[in-house]
């Protein structure tokens, strides 16, 4: 082989020397890019996934906080992470601070994320007329109180803001020294007063129910086509949601109650005397309607109460009540001692916060929060 050709041989083989390091440097940095990218999007995809699910639990339960780091396995990487109260600079209003960092090989991606307090949507159902909404005669006398005038939920006067003191499809007997308050559809309040049966500032008797007055709990907030077909909220009470509770012996109740508490009595039996301490959505309802709720003599009860048969409020409730019976077994006396009613729309929204929807409203779907700075 001739000289020029072994230099053009050698100079060949370094050519493609050169070339082939040039390859391999480029493929490894592509692999590198590579790793490097999947490595950064795997972290923030975990950083993200975690805000996710503390945003969820936030949602179902307002008061979930991890004020010290915790650590998680995600998505083949780790998540840390604290949720807590926060301030922002130049407000007042509290927030809820949700600091995570997503880790993956080596990449760390952060955020944090301030939201506003989980907001309920509750509601007020429309066939809540008044504090007391019954299908049959009322009677009330001693002193109890019946105040249709709007209340914050411990019971402070919110003023224009309420509702009638009593609406029935029969009659209003009023003795005594019980006392009725209102507020007019013009939104003008009325102090609790006496002998006030037949003012229609006050009282709403003798009324006719479109369709028919609802005869079970469910269509009381609006039936099937609000998202409450018939077997609902006892469904909501049998999975302890909130501490919702599902007996037929109030034997068995524990208290506070809060969520739905559905007593479901067999025929005709009666609940006597009946401690009501607690909130949310208290039930004594069965399919005879005639479920007995009586002598209710001790604890403050916050939110709605719905029973067929309602005899002898003498402790407190904030909120509404409503009767189903037409034929109360008792007569018609809703309160002969010292009880008050107090309507309140806060204290129920607070109930029916987490039933909205329908059977899917309790949980997640719940609560609406409002992110309100995301930095990452």
């Amino acid at each position: 082989m001739g000289r020029a050709a072994i230099i053009i041989l050698l100079g060949g083989i370094s050519l493609l020397s050169l070339l082939s390091l040039n390859f391999q440097s480029k493929t490894t940095e592509a692999r590198g890019r590579a790793v490097g990218f999947h490595a950064d999007n795997q972290s923030r995809n975990i950083c993200n996934s975690m805000i996710g699910m503390l945003m969820s639990k936030l949602a179902a339960n307002s008061g979930y906080r991890v004020k010290t780091l915790q650590t998680k396995n995600l998505l083949n990487g780790t998540a840390v992470y604290t949720i807590k109260d926060a301030l922002l600079p130049a407000t007042t209003d509290s927030v809820i601070e949700i600091d995570v960092s997503g880790i993956y090989f080596g990449d760390t991606t952060n955020a944090i994320v301030y939201v506003s307090e989980p907001s309920s949507i509750g509601f007020v159902p429309s066939p809540v007329k008044a504090a007391i909404t019954t299908n049959n005669p009322v009677e009330t006398s001693g002193n109890l109180m019946v105040d249709g005038r709007d209340h914050d939920i411990s019971g402070n006067l919110i003023s224009n803001n309420g509702t009638l003191g009593i609406w029935t499809t029969s009659s209003v007997n009023q003795k005594g020294n019980s006392k009725i308050g209102s507020t007019n559809d013009a939104g003008v309040d009325f102090a609790p007063a006496k002998k006030v049966s037949g003012n229609t500032d006050y009282v709403l008797d003798n009324q006719t129910w479109p369709g028919g007055y609802p005869d079970s709990p469910d269509k009381l907030l609006g039936g099937p086509s609000e998202g409450y077909p018939e077997g609902t909220l006892k469904s909501i009470a049998q999975s302890g949601a909130n501490g919702s509770q599902y007996v037929s012996n109030p034997a068995f109740l524990s208290f506070p109650l809060s969520g739905v508490t559905y007593i479901e009595l067999p025929s005709g039996d009666d609940w006597k005397p009946a401690n009501i301490q607690g909130s949310g959505i208290l039930i004594i309802h069965n399919s005879s309607e005639n479920a007995i709720i009586k002598n209710l003599n001790s604890g403050t009860f916050k939110g709605l109460l719905i029973a067929d048969d309602i005899i002898h409020i003498h402790t407190t409730i904030i909120g509404a009540v409503v009767g189903l019976t037409l034929f109360p077994s008792s007569g018609n006396c809703i309160g002969n001692g010292s009880g008050d009613v107090l309507f309140s729309r806060q204290a129920i929204k607070d109930a029916t916060a987490m039933t909205s929807s329908g059977s899917s409203g309790y949980g997640y779907a719940r609560q609406r929060m409002e992110v309100i700075h995301w930095y990452e």
